[in-house]
């Protein structure tokens, strides 16, 4: 008999289980740069850059911030401790060289966390960018493709997306509290929710840790030392797992469960359309918000593609995580770098200047 898996006796509520109409004043709840945090994040970034230090070893103490630290201390609360994401917004991309961008977006993420591996080759810094990868690739993710991405989340405790360049049409982010949308679940169909407290097998799309199978089992919904976590796989790599003869194949109920998961993430009453601009960065605590994007048409030449860059964050005093993650996670205990993607233990660990260079 299959032991019963543990739950919380109904919905959680708080300040992560809000809902889109909160939010829809974008101006009024981002953290807007002004000048003189201009001036303080470019000397703090052309100090590292004078000290002949790589990016990969710029610490937070390396980029004090007097002025600006204090606001990010409180985006950071906001994030991990009140409604699961926050941004900056306003940051002058445009007159910054590519190396000068990542310093400062890698020195102000140092504030936030600690940046793992997003893919097995290392990088911590990845491009979501549109290079022409196919989507019919297996054995790639499809974030370097111009395809819909649905609501997922990301191998660590924040992921914070930089922007530089928008698309042409499409494109839209949107966020969304992964508590409400399972509040709705178990209060409208409490048997779908708990559906969703059992593993469903996942593709790993080329991400193999030694010894292992090319699939994994993962619950969405985990409930541990009376915290909620939250996971959300891209919906396509639930539907490829199916190439591999021995993946248990989905039951009824959790195909009926995921249908209404996806469905609540995307309805309006939940899901948070918010416009990326060029200097805006995005923070996202995966265990309680979901994100995705739409799909979308680059500009033509030689206007320029739209363009994020991303990065994996480790919060060491984050939440207690569930050991069920280590299917996924090479780490879940507080206190350690954590998260990350599988990759082998002799490869380096490098930031990509090049736009386009390949993920995978």
């Amino acid at each position: 008999m299959t032991p019963a898996v543990s739950m919380p006796p109904g919905p959680l509520g708080g300040s992560f289980a809000w809902q889109a109409a909160a939010f829809h004043d974008y101006d009024s709840w981002a953290l807007h740069v002004t000048a003189a945090d201009v001036a303080e994040i470019e000397a703090a970034a052309a100090a590292t850059r004078a000290a002949g230090l790589d990016i990969r070893r710029i610490e937070r103490t390396d980029v004090p911030l007097p002025g600006f630290a204090p606001k990010l201390a409180t985006l950071r609360h906001r994030i991990l401790g009140e409604l699961g994401f926050g941004y900056v917004r306003g940051l002058p991309v445009e007159r910054w060289d590519p190396d000068f961008r990542m310093r400062v977006y890698w020195g102000l993420s140092r504030h936030i966390g600690d940046p793992v591996p997003q893919n097995r080759n290392g990088h911590l810094i990845g491009h979501v960018i549109d290079i022409g990868t196919s989507v019919n690739d297996a054995n790639k993710r499809i974030t370097q493709t111009n395809a819909e991405l649905s609501f997922h989340v990301d191998s660590c405790d924040v992921v914070a997306l930089l922007c530089l360049a928008t698309s042409k049409s499409g494109g839209e982010s949107a966020i969304v509290s992964g508590v409400a949308v399972h509040d709705e679940m178990m209060r409208t169909r409490p048997d779908l929710c708990a559906a969703l407290y059992g593993p469903i097998p996942m593709d790993r799309r080329g991400e193999v840790p030694a010894g292992g199978k090319g699939w994994y089992e993962m619950p969405l919904f985990n409930w541990h030392r009376n915290s909620f976590t939250g996971f959300a796989p891209v919906r396509l790599y639930v539907e490829s797992v199916r190439r591999f003869p021995d993946a248990p194949p989905l039951t009824p109920i959790l195909s009926e469960a995921l249908d209404l998961f996806y469905e609540l993430c995307a309805d309006p009453r939940f899901c948070l359309m918010i416009p990326f601009r060029p200097g805006d960065i995005q923070y996202i605590h995966n265990h309680v918000v979901f994100h995705a994007r739409t799909a979308y048409l680059v500009h033509p030449p030689p206007a320029p593609k739209r363009h994020l860059m991303r990065l994996w964050l480790s919060a060491a005093d984050g939440r207690e995580l569930p050991q069920a993650l280590l299917a996924k996670w090479p780490v879940v205990e507080r206190g350690k770098l954590r998260g990350g993607a599988v990759i082998a233990p002799d490869r380096e660990w490098i930031v990509p200047l090049e736009a386009e260079t390949p993920a995978y």
